[in-house]
């Protein structure tokens, strides 16, 4: 996996401020689509902040944001708009979440418990 430096994502995050989409920020800066795809969902959910400090702490999420999310996705709202109306960092949380409740319900959305 790339790792992408700070400044990447400040040019990245100047040309989204600019209108420019996805296709044109992977194109303009040589990083990957999907890279600048999951970029621009970040931005627009979450803001500018989240973008230029991602990887820098880990966000958990309550069990009723989680659940609200399925819900929202399987009403028919898209990922996009999802992480925007919750301010979820990733499009992959969702995946993950919606896998999760298809196989066990509710309550495969609450945390678990840590082992000592």
């Amino acid at each position: 996996m790339v790792v992408y430096r700070r400044e990447v994502r400040e040019q990245a995050l100047v040309l989204f401020e600019y209108g420019f989409k996805y296709g044109a920020v992977s194109s303009k800066l040589g990083i990957g689509q999907g890279v600048a795809r999951a970029w621009q969902d970040l931005y627009e959910a979450c803001g500018k902040e989240a973008l230029l400090d991602m990887g820098s702490t880990h966000r958990s999420y309550a069990y009723e944001t989680k659940l609200e999310a399925v819900r929202r996705l399987e009403a028919g709202e898209s990922p996009r708009q999802v992480m925007a109306g919750l301010h979820i960092a990733s499009r992959s949380v969702l995946a993950r979440w919606r896998a999760a409740w298809k196989q066990g319900g509710d309550d495969a959305l609450r945390a678990k418990p840590r082992e000592a």
